[in-house]
């Protein structure tokens, strides 16, 4: 008697405790989403500020201008125009391609596929804003330009691709498959240059001369927006990839 009401004191714990994960994975999924939400209403709103706003503003000049003045290391230039370089439009999509075949090769075909379609979507619709915003990019007369480009300057494409991509990738690397892999050493290499790529191009771009403040915020939270969007899809397609592996394999076994 005291054994079988032993047991049903244990399996009312673990409903009890089941129960509150799920209330907590519902109240975590709907912060998130209003959190999501509230970066769509921000990048909208920036959006249209920058359209309207298409000149500098008086801050955002002083920044670059001190920005510029206060890094003069050579080394320090050098690392900027490297990044800046390697994450250009062709270069760019030299390094997505080959990673997504990395993946492909190591058989993580799911995180290639979304991976990949992140860097695309975030990218293209980047483009789209910023020919709907269509700010000028920083010019010579007031701040010192290293090349002069004809593509519109909000939001940054570089910043953007940094987060979308290198966010991604940084997210990978703390999932379970990734952190128990034999060459973790490797990981760690993999995460410090995802996160020196996406903090030092902010700064980069500012340096080069090639946007402003508002332009690197508005490509950040762009991609923000849709890293965080492929991940919530990732996950979402991971869970249901186990569901029905765990259902096959209960129906494999026999009876």
């Amino acid at each position: 008697m005291s054994d079988g009401l032993g047991t049903r004191m244990v399996e009312m714990d673990e409903a009890k405790t089941s129960e509150s994960d799920t209330r907590t994975k519902r109240l975590q999924l709907l912060i998130g989403g209003i959190l999501w939400c509230v970066a769509v209403v921000c990048m909208i709103g920036l959006s249209w500020f920058a359209h309207i706003q298409r000149q500098p503003l008086a801050f955002e000049l002083t920044l670059s201008r001190a920005l510029q003045d206060m890094i003069t290391a050579p080394w320090i230039g050098m690392l900027f125009r490297f990044l800046t370089a390697i994450n250009d439009p062709l270069p760019d999509a030299i390094t997505v391609v080959l990673v997504v075949v990395i993946f492909a090769l190591f058989h993580w075909f799911r995180q290639a596929i979304f991976l990949a379609l992140s860097v695309m979507v975030g990218n293209g619709i980047d483009a789209l804003i910023g020919d709907y915003v269509g700010r000028p990019r920083p010019t010579a007369k007031l701040v010192h330009v290293d090349s002069h480009l004809i593509f519109n300057s909000f939001p940054s494409g570089h910043s953007c691709h940094m987060m979308v991509f290198y966010g991604f990738i940084l997210f990978l690397t703390f999932t379970s498959s990734v952190r128990q892999w034999r060459y973790h050493w490797l990981v760690f290499i993999v995460q410090c240059w995802a996160v020196l790529n996406i903090l030092i191009v902010g700064f980069a771009r500012l340096w080069e001369g090639e946007h402003w403040f508002l332009d690197v915020v508005g490509g950040y939270l762009d991609g923000v927006i849709w890293m965080t969007l492929f991940i919530f899809l990732y996950q979402i397609a991971t869970k249901h990839h186990w569901h029905l592996f765990h259902r096959k394999s209960l129906l494999s076994q026999p009876s």
